[in-house]
């Protein structure tokens, strides 16, 4: 069974992604690279506010690596949309 601590954060994360979601459902613009970036934006705060600073469990690498990846991931959107605006 996971810590109390993961599932709370697991359930923030869903109802995060899950708002997000509705909001755009209901704004009639769904966006994947919106999406995306919002998602991040949640993980990171929530991991953040879950990670303890003396402790270092086993998920706590594998938050930091989907972090890193999600960064990654967000500055290649950024530099795509750069270069679709210098097209024009």
């Amino acid at each position: 069974m996971a810590p109390s601590k993961t599932l709370i954060a697991a359930s923030l994360l869903l109802a995060w992604m899950g708002t997000v979601a509705s909001i755009m459902i209901l704004a009639r613009t769904i966006n994947i690279e919106i999406f995306f970036v919002l998602w991040l934006i949640g993980f990171l705060i929530i991991t953040e506010f879950f990670v303890v600073t003396t402790l270092r469990p086993k998920s706590a690498r594998w938050q930091r690596l989907i972090g890193i990846a999600g960064v990654g991931i967000f500055a290649f959107i950024i530099i795509i949309k750069i270069v679709e605006i210098i097209a024009k």
